[in-house]
This record gives C-alpha cells, sequence and structure tokens, in this order.
C-alpha cells in the first residue's frame, strides 16, 4: 500500500504518543512514587521508541522535534506534521486510557460513558505484540524481539484489567478453566481484532518498502 512519506512518519509519531499516554493514564499516574507505575510507563516509552526509530526518529515528544528542527535534522514542515500527529496521538491516549479503566475522561465529573476495558486492553496488547515482533525483524533487530515482548507483556500487564494475555491460546485455557464465559469469548474476539489492526498499521507503514523491492 503506497502511502506518502511523511504521511507514514506522522503516523508513527501519533501512535506512539498514543500508546504512551494511554500507560500514562491506565496505570493511573498520581503525585505518589510507584516503582512499578513507573517501570510500567518507562517501558511502554522505551518500547514506542524502538518500533517507530527506524520510521520517524521516534521523538514522541513536541520538545525533541523543536529541538531537531533547531539542529537542522527535519524540515519545517516534517515539524508541523509532527506536531500535529503527536497532539493527535496525545488525546487518543487520552479517550482510549481513561476508557480502558472505565474511568471520566475529565476528573470531577458526575456522568461518563462506561466502555468495556478489558476488550479495549486485549486489542492493544495484542496490536501492540505484533507490531513489536514485526517491526524489529523488519528492521534487522530479531535478537532483541524476545527481550522486547517480555518487556511489553510486563509493562502492559500492570494497566489492562485482563493481564495483557494478547493471546487466544492463553484466554482458551482460562475459558475452560472459568466453565466458558461469554466474557472470555469476547476477549478472543478483541484479540484478533487487535492482530488486524497491527496488520492496518503494517500495510501502511511498510507496503511501500516491500513494493521497491519486489520491482528491482
Amino acid at each position: 500500500m503506497k502511502i506518502n512519506k511523511l504521511v507514514r512518519m506522522g503516523i508513527a509519531e501519533m501512535m506512539g504518543v498514543a500508546i504512551f499516554v494511554i500507560a500514562i493514564i491506565a496505570s493511573g499516574l498520581t503525585v505518589e512514587y510507584s516503582p512499578i507505575r513507573n517501570i510500567a510507563i518507562g517501558g511502554t516509552l522505551a518500547l514506542m521508541i524502538l518500533i517507530t526509530a527506524t520510521i520517524s526518529g521516534g521523538h514522541l515528544n513536541p520538545a525533541v522535534t523543536l529541538f531537531m528542527f533547531a539542529r537542522k535534522v527535519i524540515d519545517l514542515n516534517t515539524l508541523i506534521v509532527y506536531w500535529i500527529a503527536q497532539l493527535i496521538g496525545a488525546y487518543l491516549g487520552l479517550m482510549v486510557g481513561s476508557r480502558m479503566i472505565n474511568s471520566p475522561v475529565v476528573k470531577n465529573t458526575a456522568t461518563f460513558i462506561e466502555l468495556t476495558g478489558p476488550v479495549i486492553g486485549e486489542i492493544l496488547a495484542t496490536a501492540v505484540l505484533i507490531l513489536i515482533i514485526v517491526r524489529l525483524a523488519s528492521t534487522k533487530r530479531e535478537a532483541i524481539i524476545p527481550f522486547a515482548v517480555g518487556l511489553w507483556v510486563v509493562v502492559a500487564s500492570s494497566y489492562t484489567m485482563t493481564g495483557a494475555q494478547a493471546n487466544p491460546a492463553v484466554t482458551f485455557a482460562l475459558m475452560i478453566r472459568d466453565g466458558f464465559p461469554r466474557e472470555d469469548l469476547v476477549l478472543v474476539v478483541a484479540e484478533f481484532a487487535g492482530a488486524l489492526i497491527a496488520l492496518l498499521y503494517v500495510l501502511l507503514i511498510d507496503g511501500e518498502k516491500k513494493s521497491k523491492k519486489k520491482k528491482k
């Protein structure tokens, strides 16, 4: 699938910022110090930089983007696209992160729409798991895949209501244990949905690269 290079870079920045903000919101960030929460947030950021570095440079931060512009590493168009993408990603991260823990988007509101947190969590956990594997493999960094996947499961399990199963086989085992509740069946659907989202993202980001190789 052909897509403009700058758009691809913007999508990567948006996705990376969104998932980073999801980690911050869903882990319940407060002023209190929590080693586990901080590891989850820091680990998520590290992984997002890892999988976006070869696409956009892994800025995931408007200040970093401004610095790169000042150093003439990127041009003005890239600066603008990155800033827009990063802000959109932050907004999406806030919305999704709040829904994952069934929390109001804005504090001190009396009512909010309650969505299915576990389903959103499994979609996210599965999609990112696959993205990590595919991006590292496509950029010849296969050696660190086991460590990156393990880190993702550790950090995602701390802020998803399901413990980041991200695996229909695991969910199936839990279904047997729990007597096949409908809720677990929905999680399996969510995991496959996450896989489809990852596929769409990979087609957008890597499709152009593959088509060029075929022409050669």
